[in-house]
């Protein structure tokens, strides 16, 4: 069947129908099984709450942590599709954490994401972001190439730098400091701040993955 429908169909193409049928499937039955109303019973009478969007394997198992993502995985409560609404009250978080996932949308979308972030975050509310910073990773390419060769584990520098801007077909946008810090602001955040791996103003959404640090922008958006 594999050979058939790459005989048919180009593997981009398929990449994406995969992608596009797994979260139409996704959608259908959060919609059949009262997804949002399973979580307003969840979160009720907890508090303060804190949000990991695309928490991956790595969400946290602690009470204080909602941890979402687009496929199950470990510690994942809910599978969510991030291109529709978050299906959260207003106000219902005290902070948010998103590593290395906003570089999979188009800008756009990422905004949209961010927007939804920040109308569910409570006031003075914190989000994190963390994303492939593509200001660090083009300057890399000029001053320690080599670095980004083997970083990447590519025959090449310019592999090495297209396999951060592409990720075969995963990476739509990746952003530099005052991208995302313009992005974040028409999102409806008052505030973004610069951060470093591992410093930030909120202990609670430090959760910084240290296999990301060679490459990341470590930003944080104030509701």
């Amino acid at each position: 069947m594999k050979r058939l429908l790459l005989f048919l169909f180009t593997h981009r193409f398929l990449a994406i129908a995969r992608w596009e049928i797994h979260f139409l499937l996704l959608r259908t039955r959060n919609a059949l099984t009262g997804q949002r109303a399973r979580i307003a019973k969840a979160m009720k009478g907890r508090g303060p709450l804190y949000l990991n969007l695309g928490s991956g394997p790595r969400g946290l198992d602690d009470g204080r942590w909602v941890n979402v993502d687009g496929f199950v995985d470990r510690n994942v409560h809910f599978t969510l599709d991030f291109g529709r609404p978050l299906p959260f009250a207003d106000k219902a978080f005290a902070g948010a954490f998103c590593e290395h996932v906003l570089e999979h949308f188009e800008i756009e979308d990422g905004e949209a994401i961010a927007r939804e972030v920040c109308r569910v975050l409570e006031p003075g509310g914190r989000f994190r972001v963390i994303v492939p910073d593509a200001e660090l990773v083009m300057r890399r390419y000029f001053d320690e190439p080599q670095a980004i060769a083997d970083y990447r584990e590519s025959r090449s520098p310019i592999e090495g730098v297209n396999s951060f801007f592409r990720q075969r077909y995963e990476h739509q946008f990746l952003y530099d400091w005052p991208g995302m810090r313009d992005m974040l602001l028409r999102a409806g955040f008052s505030e973004v701040l610069r951060k470093g791996f591992k410093q930030g103003d909120v202990e609670a959404i430090l959760l910084d993955h240290p296999k990301y640090e060679w490459e990341s922008l470590y930003v944080e958006a104030v509701r």
